[in-house]
């Protein structure tokens, strides 16, 4: 699992960097277009939604390598077994909102699919609105995975989940 859980960070570590590349590119077209008093109107919202992907893909890709939400204060004051059960309920708790969050933005993209975008009417909106059931989904297979870690971290400790 961690070999297919690695791919898919550094693939979505990959499409943010690319994201992120198409948000200074258009934005030093759109600063440049207003020196020279020309309007290119496309090139706001080309880099809003590029940061906007970069943002989310980035989000559950932190997810993966721990660096999320968390209660890091309590966690920190906590050893062994204690400390353990605090992360395995703290992924379970993201994971349940990760869930609902998915099946939400499938929902989301579906109903907004077909909307344009105000400047390149060509394209259709439900291309942007994807990021998020993307990176919920993902996110998902990211906690899962650090929840069966810390499970056998837990259980090496001599413990089972449910003593």
């Amino acid at each position: 699992m961690n070999n297919i859980t690695t791919f898919i960070s550094r693939l979505q570590i990959t499409i943010g960097i690319g994201c992120l590349i198409v948000f200074l590119v258009s934005t030093l077209i759109q600063v440049g277009s207003r020196h020279f008093g020309i309007s290119v109107i496309w090139s706001e919202e080309l880099a809003v939604n590029s940061f906007i992907w970069a943002m989310f893909l980035g989000a559950a890709v932190m997810v993966k390598e721990k660096e999320h939400f968390s209660f890091s204060g309590l966690t920190a004051k906590l050893e062994g077994k204690k400390r353990s059960l605090l992360i395995i309920l703290q992924n379970i708790i993201m994971l349940v909102f990760c869930v609902l969050c998915s099946i939400y933005s499938i929902e989301i993209t579906e109903t907004f699919w077909n909307s344009r975008w105000i400047s390149l009417p060509e394209l259709k909106q439900g291309y942007v609105w994807l990021v998020l059931p993307i990176t919920f989904m993902t996110s998902a297979i990211y906690l899962v995975e650090n929840i069966v870690k810390e499970s056998v971290v837990l259980i090496g400790r001599g413990t089972l989940l449910w003593n």
